[in-house]
């Protein structure tokens, strides 16, 4: 049987998230531009059980970055994202945008997903399963005092 292809969606939420977070935490997304950034989410399939990452951000390499006002796609399922609360989806969207290069030299890249480019993350939330923790931080109404390197 043929596999089902993808259908997607434009997450707009994400886009306000991110514009939010990245006017809220300045100094922390310095250089992040969020105009740039397009999240989709897949529809019409669930996340196999096998796929252990939430989200894929992508790179827009040149020279198709020439025509396309997009310099990262992030794909995420529906199905994680939709059952989601808002202070979840926040920190999800906090730690797509350590993913993003804040400099030229990187346009066309991303940031490795390790202990580097999300130390902030695991340093900030203790835990490296933040996502699923009952007890988190509303990052847009609380102020988060973020433990960078």
């Amino acid at each position: 049987m043929a596999k089902a292809k993808p259908e997607y969606e434009v997450v707009e939420e994400f886009g306000r998230m991110a514009n939010r977070i990245v006017a809220k935490y300045p100094d922390l997304f310095y250089g992040v531009n969020v105009d740039e950034i397009r999240c989709v989410k897949i529809i019409n399939k669930s996340r196999p059980v096998t796929k252990n990452t939430l989200w894929q951000l992508e790179a827009v390499k040149m020279p198709i970055r020439l025509d396309c006002r997009f310099g990262w796609y992030i794909t995420l399922f529906a199905d994680d994202w939709d059952e989601m609360d808002e202070r979840h989806k926040l920190l999800l969207v906090a730690e797509i945008l350590h993913g993003v290069p804040t400099n030229k030299e990187d346009e066309g890249k991303v940031n490795s997903f390790d202990t580097k480019g999300y130390a902030t993350m695991f340093r900030t939330f203790k835990t490296i399963d933040y996502l699923s923790e009952s007890n988190v931080p509303h990052i847009l109404k609380e102020d988060v005092n973020w433990v960078k390197l």
